[in-house]
């Protein structure tokens, strides 16, 4: 038998969980959002839950689930004495009036199974620090759980396409009368969001490039360029510390030569004046740094979600992919866990509804070629990465491969840059050629470039 009710909290928690188990056994359209929205462990009762599943089934071979029809399929299964006979049926089937408002009694249910969740986790916890294991692991263990509690109810992403056609249409005439307005976070170069329309809600975007051709550069561009346009920022940097990212993006702003910044020596008053303006307005741009070293992706989402409630935030930047640790060590490959890592980020800008832009690293194949423009085979670590982008970018430099002296030339300081659009899911792919002006760390669209 189970423990007797005693305080009206649970008494109105059973009542609600009776009440949600009565409108899914008479209400056809209410009991398919009931059984989508919730799963029978968010029960507090084993007997709802057994009741709960039973239900389910009896939908899912498309029978009515009456009592008659409940009680023989837990005979059956030889549940319905464990859940109080037919007559626990009858008075779980008698809490039924209408199915008007039964959103409320499937809010109180799911409130209370995330409370009961958060117990255990609670529990596992402090079983963990009473058995001494590493501060580290419990930290680790923490985080994955509470992450794992869903806080939202699921609800049916089945929508009618005549319902879908509407937004869609009404979107086209949005762009017709605002002259093809970008719609998602403009990038900053006009022949890119041609292309893309803007970084899109819920996008994984890969930037990829071999080391120096100026991954972290542009991503900072994009970066300002977003928050020039009141667009909240995040940007997580694994491997440069904050100083050094907010001195490069100073430069850019400012005009002021990247050495002469570093070095500080013989700053002229008009250079002083193009820092203290530069600094002005980085002060205005919604743009937050989290320089940690080995961030976890667990951790990663977890800071991303505080951050968009905190700073209204956007879009993101991460700097980068294989710099991102996993949870534990049960990857037989690097390969395996940079691909789960992947499909983590995937899912982490899907929930967020936000666009996140991953640098990676390309492998080494790449230099071994006589033709150096990278393809999507060069990501490096997994071939999962392309499967999981909606976008994947590559900058290439051929100033890069040219003689050193070429390429350092003092009155040669503008490189041509091109950003190839490999993998565009929702739209075309192309070439974009900007100019990198390599002193300032800065990217222009070339008709900029005077």
């Amino acid at each position: 038998m189970e423990t007797a009710i005693d305080t009206s909290q649970e008494l109105v928690l059973l009542d609600s969980e009776k009440a949600v188990l009565a409108v899914a056994m008479h209400s056809p359209k209410a009991g398919f959002d009931i059984l989508t929205q919730l799963q029978p462990e968010d029960f507090s009762l084993e007997s709802h839950s057994v009741i709960f599943e039973a239900i389910n089934q009896l939908n899912q071979n498309s029978q009515t689930p009456t009592i008659t029809k409940l009680a023989d399929y837990l005979q059956e299964k030889k549940m319905l004495d464990k859940i109080g006979g037919i007559g626990y049926l009858s008075d779980v089937s008698s809490y039924f009036y209408t199915d008007e408002g039964f959103e409320d009694y499937v809010q109180i249910v799911f409130k209370n199974s995330i409370g009961r969740q958060l117990d255990r986790v609670l529990v596992n916890i402090r079983q963990l620090r009473e058995s001494k294991a590493p501060i580290e692991e419990v930290f680790l263990v923490a985080q994955q759980k509470i992450l794992n509690i869903k806080t939202e109810i699921k609800m049916d992403d089945a929508v009618e396409v005549k319902k879908t056609v509407v937004e869609v249409i009404k979107k086209i005439e949005d762009l017709e009368k605002h002259g093809g307005i970008v719609n998602g976070v403009p990038s900053g170069f006009t022949d890119i969001d041609q292309i893309t329309n803007g970084w899109q809600k819920g996008d994984f975007i890969i930037l990829a490039a071999r080391p120096s051709m100026g991954k972290t550069a542009f991503a900072l561009n994009l970066a300002v360029n977003a928050a020039e346009r009141q667009k909240g920022v995040a940007f997580f940097s694994l491997e440069m510390p904050k100083e050094q990212l907010v001195q490069r993006v100073l430069s850019s702003v400012s005009g002021v030569d990247s050495g002469a910044l570093r070095n500080a020596q013989g700053l002229s008053t008009e250079q002083w004046s193009r820092i203290t303006n530069g600094g002005e307005q980085i002060k205005k741009m919604n743009i937050v740094i989290d320089d940690s070293p080995g961030l976890n992706v667990l951790q990663l989402q977890s800071k991303l979600r505080k951050m968009k409630r905190d700073f209204n935030i956007e879009i993101c930047f991460i700097d980068y992919l294989q710099l991102i640790s996993s949870i534990g060590n049960k990857f037989d490959s690097r390969q395996n866990e940079v691909a789960a890592i992947s499909r983590q980020l995937k899912k982490i800008a899907r929930e967020l509804n936000i666009p996140i832009v991953c640098l990676s690293q390309l492998s080494r194949s790449v230099e071994k070629r006589e033709e150096k423009t990278p393809l999507m085979s060069d990501l490096r670590d997994s071939g999962a990465i392309e499967q999981d982008a909606d976008i994947i970018m590559f900058l290439y430099r051929d100033a890069y491969y040219k003689a050193k002296e070429y390429d350092m030339a003092e009155d040669n300081p503008t490189d041509e840059t091109d950003v190839i659009i490999s993998k565009h899911r929702n739209g075309a792919t192309g070439v974009v050629k900007v100019n990198f002006l390599r002193n300032y760390g800065k990217f222009i669209d070339q008709s900029k470039n005077s």
